[in-house]
């Protein structure tokens, strides 16, 4: 007696909804992993800014942390710009010391840097020399983009006068081009990061 073994396959109906269960699952699993990409993406560009925002207060403090009462000369020639200048809108210059020289290179130790707020862009200008000329250019780089605002704020020192927070610097009243302020408070908001505020204290002994 002979056994006679049937062989059943899937139909073309069985295919063809099994192909489309596939489909809508990879459809699925795809849509998922670009959510996942997108999502990733979007994370390393806010880290990025934070780290951005983060290295731009650390620059800001170290050079606020030592002005130095150093006012230079006019591009003129004819007299002397202050130690510490800013005017309430979002420009801010300055004389700091402890610029390093490794190279020994023929220059002071004092810089002249220049922060300004530009099309909500943070920019840090520096100049070669203290007492330029016309023809001197500055470098410099920008340290953050897309910023909402950007604020800098003076305490002047106990005896000199207003003892309230200042934009301007120097502020109205009897203040020499070597005054320097007694702190200086720092407001950087960036678009999707925050705000970030700092307070430095000025060595006034310098």
């Amino acid at each position: 007696m002979k056994i006679r073994s049937r062989l059943s396959g899937f139909t073309l109906i069985e295919l063809l909804v099994a192909l489309a269960i596939f489909a809508v699952m990879a459809t699925l699993a795809f849509g998922g992993i670009g959510e996942a990409v997108i999502q990733s993406e979007r994370l390393d560009r806010q880290q990025q800014r934070w780290q951005s925002l983060q290295r731009a207060v650390r620059l800001m403090e170290n050079d606020l942390a030592q002005l130095r009462s150093r006012p230079v000369r006019s591009i003129l020639g004819q007299d002397y710009e202050p130690a510490v200048e800013a005017s309430g809108a979002g420009d801010l210059i300055f004389t700091r010391g402890g610029w390093l020289n490794p190279g020994l290179l023929p220059r002071a130790e004092l810089q002249r840097v220049r922060y300004r707020f530009v099309d909500g862009r943070l920019l840090r200008e520096y100049w070669p020399v203290l007492d330029r000329i016309g023809a001197t250019e500055a470098g410099g780089e920008v340290l953050l983009a897309e910023m909402e605002d950007f604020r800098v704020e003076f305490l002047p020192a106990a005896g000199a006068g207003s003892a309230t927070w200042t934009a301007f610097w120097p502020p109205p009243g009897d203040f020499s081009a070597e005054t320097l302020p007694a702190g200086v408070r720092i407001t950087l908001a960036v678009s999707g990061v925050g705000t970030v505020a700092r307070l430095i204290e000025v060595n006034l002994e310098h």
